[in-house]
């Protein structure tokens, strides 16, 4: 077999290779749900086009460009329709400048989940109009109970990943591949919270999981969780 005759095959076997991976990719963009994720027990909490599986605030947010995506000057709370208690939860998340949102779980679907559940925040550390913020308000922190380390947030409009796990009392937070939270909100809490204030949430064994806009453009993207045993 002559050179440009394997070489044409070599060529063509690339295409199809390069095929199969894009149409891989674009699979994964839609839900950010890799096989090894599924083998291992995650489900996708998004399908990367609409709503669907979601309640509350449904006015307030949109699906666009696999994204679930904070309207400006709208928000409120957009739940899960499905419960969780321990879990682990991976997604993706970008921010517009000055950006404030949370994430709410164990959360019922009503009342403010930063009480009645738990709100970690969703907020944009480098604004210059949050600079004097309490330590437990900034990315990631347990919202008056847990503070989280700060630096490891990447800027504006930038793609963040982060992992939230939940498993009895204690809670942890990735960003980036770095811990920012790592938590037993039982002892976090005791005689009392950080911001003194009474947090029944923190005893809930289950709830909601959700986005606590405040009218800033946020977008979430690649939402799976894998529930964990008890």
């Amino acid at each position: 077999m002559n050179g440009s005759r394997l070489f044409s095959l070599a060529a063509l076997g690339l295409l199809a290779v390069s095929s199969l991976l894009a149409g891989s990719a674009a699979a994964g963009d839609k839900t950010g749900l890799t096989a090894e994720e599924k083998k291992d027990g995650f489900q996708s909490l998004f399908n990367g086009k609409d709503l669907t599986g979601w309640t509350g605030a449904t006015d307030g947010y949109f699906a666009e460009g696999g994204a679930i995506v904070c309207k400006p000057g709208g928000g409120g709370n957009l739940y899960t329709k499905q419960e969780f208690g321990d879990f682990v939860l991976r997604f993706e998340f970008k921010l517009t400048e000055g950006a404030n949102n949370g994430l709410g779980i164990r959360a019922p679907l009503e009342g403010n989940a930063a009480y009645v559940g738990m709100e970690l925040q969703v907020l944009d550390n480098s604004a210059k109009k949050y600079a004097q913020l309490q330590p437990w308000q900034y990315h990631g922190s347990i919202y008056g109970v847990v503070a989280a380390k700060r630096g490891a947030q990447k800027p504006v409009g930038e793609w963040n990943v982060q992992e939230v796990t939940a498993r009895g009392n204690h809670i942890t937070v990735v960003l980036n591949g770095e811990t920012i939270v790592d938590a037993d909100i039982e002892k976090a809490s005791t005689p009392k919270t950080v911001d003194g204030k009474d947090h029944p949430g923190l005893k809930r064994k289950s709830g909601h999981i959700g986005f606590l806009g405040h009218g800033s453009q946020v977008e979430f993207r690649h939402l799976r969780v894998k529930p964990l045993s008890e």
